[in-house]
């Protein structure tokens, strides 16, 4: 793993930090929205405690004419940080449901908060939180694995036992239990499959490193076979989801993966094919249950209508509002009123530049854009260090067609990521 010059977090901040980060896959804010508010808040108070800990820090070296610390890298993101805070602030003040906007926000907060934290960790602390994410995304893929292959017939037997018409009426009950889509702790399989492709580049990067680590043994090590595991179920889990839109974002980003780096393939492009036809048959695999649902257009179930609908609704939204938006939080009060064809109803536009705009006005489409922009501008990396930009990449890519980044769940984490990335100004 990499050093820098950045003093380690205390020891009273990072294990918290490590405990929500290895806890918040696990519950649904959308089941207990009582946890939500409590979790925000402390995220957003331990993020205050590391602001003032750091900043007494500084200080105490400057008396006694320390060394300064290498300036962290997020400087560079604070312009569009600001902007984004900005437009949740102006927006919230217009909203057309203040309640709404203002619990948006802090869940917003809550999102920069745990980027400023994950920002000021040193390497040591990295490698021990990236190791924490991926044990979650390993307790969360084999939970996900048991719940395909068993636990949706138990579900199945109790629901036809207790209301048996309740699998002809929902639609979302079929979708998910007789369709067979695994959903884990998640409240959608999209959602699952968003969280399950950053894991994915994730486990690569510690299992990289950790084969780095040990490259000089003639053996494999029991850490590598280790690290194999957690790829292995991620991707079992990845596939049982059926999530159309999170397998074409790791393709699109597996292509680009090996146009970049298909030099250092040279001796070993057959892995390029074994992953071709893997990517094929899981494809097959997908296509062949969906493949009823996704030729009908006329289905308002249907996955293209339906974000066709939603995009074109809050293009709509965007018309009325474009300077200030809706307020955050309040696509689905408006929702009704621009409704475009059959579309079902839904609480996001299904595309993070047209959701962020149709809420948060003019102001909040640019901060996340320069935000994108940015990451992609100084994603000059070496070595491991690709997978973590790649996690942030493909995740970036499904929210172009859902909505993983809104979900606290699964947005959390990619700002975490995004704090991995910008600790280190060496990677710059």
């Amino acid at each position: 793993m990499e050093t820098n010059n950045l003093k380690p977090l205390s020891s009273f901040i990072f294990i918290p930090l490590m405990f929500l980060i290895f806890l918040r896959p696990f519950i649904s804010g959308l089941a207990y929205p009582a946890f939500e508010i409590y979790y925000e808040s402390f995220i957003i108070s331990t993020a205050i405690a590391t602001l003032f800990f750091s900043t007494y820090l500084v200080r105490s070296e400057n008396a006694v004419q320390a060394k300064p610390q290498a300036k962290s890298s997020t400087n560079s993101y604070i312009l569009p940080i600001l902007l984004l805070l900005l437009s949740y602030i102006i927006s919230t003040a217009t909203s057309v449901n203040v309640h709404n906007s203002i619990k948006e926000t802090l869940k917003f907060l809550s999102y920069i908060s745990i980027f400023f934290i994950v920002s000021r960790i040193d390497g040591r602390q990295k490698t021990t939180l990236v190791k924490t994410i991926v044990i979650a995304a390993l307790i969360i893929s084999l939970y996900s694995i048991y719940q395909y292959f068993w636990g949706y017939q138990h579900t199945i037997d109790y629901i036809r036992r207790t209301d048996s018409k309740l699998l002809s009426i929902s639609s979302y009950t079929r979708d998910i239990l007789l369709s067979k889509r695994a959903i884990g702790t998640f409240p959608s399989p999209n959602i699952l499959g968003g969280y399950l492709i950053m894991a994915f580049f994730l486990s690569l990067y510690a299992y990289f490193s950790t084969r780095k680590v040990y490259s000089g043994q003639n053996r494999v090590s029991s850490q590598e076979l280790l690290g194999i595991i957690p790829i292995v179920a991620i991707l079992i889990a990845l596939v049982i989801t059926k999530s159309l839109g999170a397998w074409l974002s790791l393709i699109f980003t597996f292509i680009i993966l090996t146009i970049t780096l298909y030099n250092k393939f040279s001796k070993k492009r057959w892995l390029i094919f074994i992953a071709c036809i893997f990517i094929f048959l899981v494809l097959i695999f997908i296509l062949s249950n969906r493949w009823e649902r996704l030729i009908n257009l006329k289905n308002p179930q249907n996955s293209i209508t339906q974000r066709l609908n939603y995009w074109n609704t809050a293009i709509a939204i965007i018309k009325d509002h474009p300077f200030l938006g809706v307020g955050p939080g309040n696509f689905q009060k408006v929702f009704l009123k621009y409704k475009i064809g059959l579309s079902t109803d839904t609480r996001y536009a299904h595309n993070i530049f047209l959701h962020q705009w149709a809420e948060t006005g003019i102001l909040g489409f640019f901060g996340i854009f320069y935000l994108v922009f940015n990451l992609f501008r100084m994603a000059r990396i070496k070595a491991v260090e690709k997978f973590i930009h790649l996690s942030i990449f493909v995740f970036f890519l499904h929210n172009l067609i859902d909505n993983a980044y809104f979900i606290p769940e699964t947005g959390i984490l990619w700002w975490v990521l995004l704090g991995f990335v910008f600790t280190h100004p060496e990677h710059n």
